[in-house]
């Protein structure tokens, strides 16, 4: 949340998309969590199916390598859940573990762009006089 939250306030402007489509995915999931353990969570795998589609489309359209990295990791969350729906055999804390460690892709993703964002704005405000004009 630190990072989602980073990236609002000092990330470009699809940073600061990806940050606040992956915030509302984060703060919506409880909401659609079913608390039976051996029944798929549907709703959940919905809610990162569209945030998905989002980080994609941001990715197309930003043309940067940290969306793709973000829109990938987002795209192995999404074929987690449907493993999981097709083999009833995986443990859903199974589930749990590797949706948290894919997770941290999207959030190293952010935080990377943030700061690269970060850094350009600071090094345009350095730069020295040009000594031509």
């Amino acid at each position: 949340m630190l990072i989602c939250g980073f990236a609002i306030w000092k990330g470009d402007r699809w940073t600061r998309f990806v940050a606040m489509v992956y915030l509302a995915g984060w703060i919506a999931t409880p909401f659609a969590q079913i608390r039976d353990p051996l029944s798929p969570e549907w709703r959940v795998m919905a809610i990162d199916a569209v945030v998905m589609v989002l980080l994609v489309w941001a990715s197309l359209k930003a043309r940067r390598l940290w969306s793709v990295l973000a829109a990938a990791c987002q795209m192995m969350a999404v074929a987690s859940h449907l493993v999981s729906i097709i083999d009833l055999r995986i443990y859903m804390v199974t589930l749990v573990v590797g949706l948290t460690l894919i997770s941290y892709g999207v959030l190293v993703a952010l935080l990377v762009a943030t700061l690269s964002t970060v850094r350009a704005r600071r090094r345009s405000h350095e730069r020295p006089d040009d000594p031509r004009s």
